[in-house]
């Protein structure tokens, strides 16, 4: 029996599960939420409370029956993505989280200049910025992600050299996603010179190995993972070019893997290297869950997920699809709608706008797209799989693995351990 550990950071819960290689399952799950602490410009997160939690998971995993600490082989952690951790001479945090979702980035991005005006103001290097403005990198000499943060905390050598994985590098803004190098010149140029570039790495590397005098048993192989979204689209099958990824979440990731990257990449779509197999990736991120997830505070608040799933479905055939500006996070309903129809509305939209994505892709891709793969917690739900799939004439695979993500970073654990 070979077992191996997946550890999924994400934007509003922490999962930790086992796969078993024999059987390619997941055979032991458990969860808590990821604490993020308000601020003005929408959350922060503290570090090194978050590994204490991820810590507390893993023992709670290990207690399961199913799992058999002597059998794990391997760990892998993936995460977020943007969200960096900034670390002093001694390896110790120095500064806050800014959530990948919040403000920071978006306050900070004049800063840079216009030579950035095209980059997503989610990407870390926007925090790094408002990181300095608010006074708060006095202390730190480098940075990592969030993932490769809770990696290098599992590691029986706390002097390890700070790495970051490709695939998080990928959403810095400071990665030449062509080469796949990190950009040397980047940081002294927006004044943030006095920054070391951490080390980059591949997802599926072996870091290093856990002393036992953590939580995890003596000897594990500790593996880098990479950006939830693309973890998700691994551990869903999603591995060679052309293949397309719908990734329902907090953030609404799709993406299409290539061989070789577009000469030009229209603006409203990214690019980054992939987990594995050398490939690239053109992606676009739509902040569903969060639309989703405001509407139903305002219109469903403390209701059972069965309710509004009942009054969705019977309000479906009688409102039109939403208009949603996904740039501007904004959502247009006409005002003589209850609340079933404004909800149905919204997620018909959203449905749209999916489809729409979708044509970008391939268009950017120089590929005619005809079957999507679609996970996340939302699939779940038949009338949402039944409004996805009427939105298109695409077929759409929806991945009954509610956990695709951790199984893709234990997946990759598996890979980089093998």
């Amino acid at each position: 029996m070979s077992l191996y550990l997946g550890v999924d950071i994400g934007t509003t819960r922490t999962k930790v599960g086992c796969y078993d290689a024999a059987e390619g399952r997941l055979i032991a799950l458990v969860s808590a939420p990821t604490e993020v602490r308000e601020d003005p410009w929408g959350g922060r997160r503290d570090a090194s409370r978050l590994t204490a939690a991820v810590a507390g998971l893993l023992t709670e995993l290990l207690a399961d029956p199913a799992v058999r600490p002597g059998a794990v082989v391997a760990v892998g952690v993936g995460s977020v993505g943007e969200e960096v951790v900034m670390l002093g001479a001694g390896g110790e945090v120095t500064a806050p989280v800014p959530a990948w979702f919040a403000g920071h980035g978006r306050e900070a991005k004049p800063l840079a200049g216009e030579a950035w005006a095209g980059v997503d103001d989610t990407f870390s290097v926007f925090k790094l910025l408002w990181l300095r403005r608010a006074g708060l990198l006095g202390g730190a000499r480098t940075f990592t992600g969030l993932a490769d943060f809770v990696a290098r905390d599992l590691l029986a050598d706390p002097s390890a050299p700070v790495f970051l994985n490709v695939s998080h590098a990928s959403r810095t803004g400071l990665l030449d996603v062509r080469a796949g190098t990190l950009d040397e010149d980047a940081l002294p140029s927006l004044g943030l010179g006095a920054l070391r570039l951490p080390e980059l790495v591949g997802s599926a590397t072996v870091v290093g190995f856990t002393s036992g005098a953590g939580v995890l048993p003596a000897g594990i192989a500790v593996v880098t993972g990479g950006h939830d979204h693309m973890c998700g689209a691994y551990g869903s099958g999603v591995r060679k070019p052309g293949d397309v990824y719908v990734s329902a979440g907090t953030s609404e990731a799709q993406l299409v893997l290539v061989d070789a990257l577009p000469d030009v990449v229209e603006p409203g779509l990214d690019v980054g290297v992939f987990v594995a197999g050398g490939l690239r990736y053109v992606h676009r991120a739509t902040p569903a869950g969060r639309f989703y997830q405001s509407w139903r505070r305002m219109l469903y608040p403390e209701m059972p997920d069965d309710l509004l799933w009942s009054e969705v479905e019977a309000a479906l055939d009688t409102v039109a699809p939403a208009r949603i500006d996904a740039d501007a996070r904004e959502v247009s309903l006409p005002m003589d709608v209850t609340r079933a129809q404004a909800m149905a509305g919204l997620l018909k939209g959203l449905a749209a706008e999916a489809d729409a994505v979708t044509t970008r892709l391939g268009a950017a891709a120089g590929t005619r797209i005809a079957d999507v793969t679609v996970a996340g917690v939302a699939a779940g739900w038949a009338p949402w799989r039944r409004l996805r799939q009427e939105a298109t004439a695409r077929h759409l695979h929806f991945v009954t693995e509610p956990e695709a993500t951790v199984l893709g970073v234990a997946a990759l654990a598996r890979k980089g351990s093998s």
